[in-house]
């Protein structure tokens, strides 16, 4: 793990909108989630404890990856909402209705050695073949019936927006501006990830062969057998 003290939330620009015009934090049902195991471990859960909704909203402890980019917040309008991780779960740490915890990553022959009595186990758990996305979830639950719960949001949760890699400049700009017009949220930090077009990565590639001098013309005479005779002597046909 690279970065323990912040906390990411890849999502999309309506999600970030909501989030900063209401100031608060949306759970959803998993419903619609592509892992069904995950979906199935929360209905479970809902349903041994009587639950009227269990929901969750997924973040992770990992530092900026290609496959969060790809898989929750792809496409333009993609961003990464980064918290504070001390003050997240300093928020979440006695509050009714809600669980934070990091995911866990258990291999196929450990999940039915799982008690009885750790139940509450069941909606952190992830089979091993997910545990590069790092996940920490923060859990919601509610007696009664209900489609989504929320959560205030204190201003400081949030150190920073990070726009996908694949939002064109433009985008980002007038979306910056945007954000930044929004009650409350006049100094908030904006950024545009680099992680597929970065400059420095781009100049060490481009100064490469001229730190290496004139290494690569005599090594390359090395490497290719002409016979007996020279270039010259073996015309092409």
């Amino acid at each position: 793990m690279e970065n323990t003290k912040d906390l990411r939330r890849y999502t999309t620009l309506p999600v970030l909108l909501d989030m900063l015009v209401r100031n608060q934090l949306t759970l959803l049902a998993p419903d619609n989630w592509a892992d069904v195991n995950d979906r199935n471990a929360l209905g479970i859960y809902q349903q041994a404890l009587h639950y009227g909704f269990v929901g969750a909203m997924c973040l992770t402890q990992a530092a900026e990856t290609f496959h969060h980019w790809e898989v929750f917040a792809g496409g333009g309008g993609g961003v990464a909402v980064v918290f504070d991780r001390g003050e997240f779960e300093a928020l979440f740490e006695n509050q009714a209705h809600f669980i934070a915890a990091p995911v866990q990553y258990i291999k196929l022959n450990e999940i039915g050695e799982i008690e009885a009595d750790d139940i509450h186990r069941l909606p952190f758990l992830k089979r091993w073949g997910f545990r590069h996305e790092e996940e920490y979830r923060l859990l919601g639950y509610t007696v009664e019936k209900r489609r989504s719960l929320v959560a205030p949001m204190p201003r400081n949760l949030i150190k920073r927006v990070i726009f996908s890699p694949f939002a064109h400049p433009t985008l980002v700009e007038s979306a910056t501006l945007a954000l930044r017009a929004l009650a409350g949220w006049k100094t908030l930090r904006v950024g545009h990830s680099h992680l597929t077009d970065n400059q420095t990565w781009q100049k060490a590639l481009r100064d490469f062969p001229s730190r290496h001098g004139t290494i690569y013309g005599p090594w390359i005479d090395t490497q290719i057998d002409f016979g007996e005779g020279t270039p010259a002597e073996h015309p092409r046909d």
